[in-house]
């Protein structure tokens, strides 16, 4: 007798388009090729002096960011001049306070940006990551979603759909990190706060992160040079550090150690949101001494900004993600694709 998980799974497979399942390939030879554009600005990247992959794999830790190479100083620099260009919108109720509310938003939303691009920096460090920078629009396939959504995840075990299938619905990650030694990928959504976020819609976030799970495989292969994966895991990352649930996919930003596999990733994203914060409050303080007509705000960062060397800015590298290639046109990726919540890396192996 067919139990009611195995008949939902017989229905979706039916009524949608049937799962592409893929043959494994040999392994691609020793040629790399670049893949994405970098989710750095062109005067920001990882010195090479200063990369995990100059280190032995075993043992892979962040350097202090802090000191003086200060990789944060531009992302922070770059954050810092786009929240005092923001537009200011007049407001009838604020009245001469509109200027610091549209501060606060601004700061709010620049800070979001910010960890996104500080996490790639990070992860940029380990020797086995790679960090496709690009921005990705991922298809939300039909037949994924309703797979997520009438099967158990280990039921989809293996199971991968075909990209092409025309969809106008999309899911953009923040972060799509690869592990080339595991051949994972590691799909994040990265929130400033999940304060505001409630069980529904992260539940609902959660869902789409693994829809487009089931189809990155095929995504990825086909249009990254023939880039082979053989599981998915998602990791949605609260920036406050207040809301952990790994067996839903929910990890505080301290915890990158752990998801990474990198110990001093947590200490580092500290670091940076610890700076950020002491430059955004001189702001803050500034613009709202000026709207109680105690003093004039200042009009550029360069009275908020610290001296600080910047002798590692210039021309760097412009691409922080990088491919397999060497594939030959006719052949395929792995065939079992495992999607789930990320795990720790000490863990999952």
């Amino acid at each position: 007798m067919t139990s009611n998980t195995d008949q939902r799974t017989a229905t979706v497979i039916e009524l949608t388009s049937v799962p592409t399942r893929r043959k494994r390939g040999r392994p691609s030879k020793a040629s790399i090729a670049a893949a994405a554009e970098a989710i750095l600005p062109p005067n920001q990247a990882v010195p090479s002096n200063l990369s995990s992959r100059s280190r032995p794999a075993s043992h892979p830790t962040v350097p202090d960011l802090s000191g003086e190479h200060a990789l944060f100083d531009g992302l922070i620099e770059d954050a810092m001049t786009a929240i005092e260009k923001g537009p200011s919108v007049p407001d009838q109720v604020l009245g001469r306070y509109a200027p610091l509310a549209s501060l606060l938003r601004s700061v709010s939303f620049h800070e979001g940006r910010l960890l996104e691009r500080g996490l790639a920096v990070v992860a940029a460090l380990h020797p086995d990551l790679q960090v496709l920078g690009k921005p990705l629009k991922l298809p939300l396939v039909q037949a994924a979603v309703q797979a997520i959504s009438t099967n158990s995840w280990d039921t989809l075990e293996g199971v991968c759909f075909d990209c092409d299938i025309g969809t106008e619905r999309t899911y953009k990650p923040d972060l799509i990190i690869l592990n080339r030694k595991t051949r994972k990928a590691l799909v994040i959504d990265l929130k400033r706060s999940l304060a505001a976020y409630g069980d529904s819609t992260l539940a609902d976030l959660t869902s789409r992160m693994m829809a487009t799970g089931l189809v990155l495989p095929d995504f990825l292969y086909k249009r990254h040079k023939r880039l082979s994966i053989t599981s998915v895991d998602i990791a949605v990352i609260d920036g406050a550090s207040r809301k952990s649930n790994h067996d839903q996919g929910i990890w505080k930003l301290g915890e990158l150690d752990d998801l990474l596999g990198l110990p001093g990733a947590a200490a580092a994203m500290d670091r940076l949101r610890s700076t950020f914060g002491e430059r955004v409050r001189v702001l803050i303080e500034s613009q709202a001494l000026g709207a109680l007509g105690l003093q004039k705000p200042p009009r550029t960062t360069s009275s908020t900004a610290p001296t600080r060397s910047r002798k590692h800015d210039g021309q760097q590298v412009e691409k922080v993600g990088r491919a397999e290639d060497g594939r030959s046109s006719g052949e395929t990726p792995v065939a079992r694709i495992v999607v789930g919540f990320a795990r720790s890396a000490s863990s999952s192996g």
